[in-house]
């Protein structure tokens, strides 16, 4: 008899942060900031707690804590993560996405990790691709 695949939690973290310039114009120049490897690291914590009490659905419910296989992956930058979010959505797979704020960003909050419950097939095409984070 066949085993079913395992799930496990995916994180997509992003190395940088794209930010408009000048808020509140059409289209403003953005600029870039650098996501340096210790808030990398809180940002990917931060989005797999949020996969883990979100809504009760995920891996575990709030109070019963059950280890699972966590595969962290890089994504180059903030409109990388945002399109493979919106991939996963496409595919109902329901990842949630945490925003941060931080005076390097500006006003408001960013997005910075991406993380979902899924097997490998359900990710394939999606986030497969991406580099494990510190990878080099």
């Amino acid at each position: 008899m066949k085993q079913p695949e395992e799930r496990r939690i995916y994180v997509a973290v992003a190395g940088t942060i794209q930010v408009p310039v000048v808020p509140d114009s059409h289209k403003p120049p953005l600029r870039t900031v650098v996501q340096p490897i210790g808030r990398q690291v809180a940002q990917a914590c931060h989005a797999v707690s949020m996969l883990r009490f979100d809504d009760g659905s995920g891996p575990a419910h709030p109070g019963s804590f059950q280890p699972m296989t966590t595969i962290v992956l890089q994504a180059r930058d903030s409109a990388e993560m945002g399109h493979v979010f919106m991939l996963l959505i496409r595919r109902h797979l329901r990842p949630v996405i945490f925003s941060d704020n931080n005076p390097e960003y500006g006003p408001g909050d960013w997005p910075t990790a991406v993380a979902v419950f899924a097997t490998k097939k359900q990710i394939s095409g999606i986030l497969d691709y991406l580099p494990t984070w510190g990878a080099k």
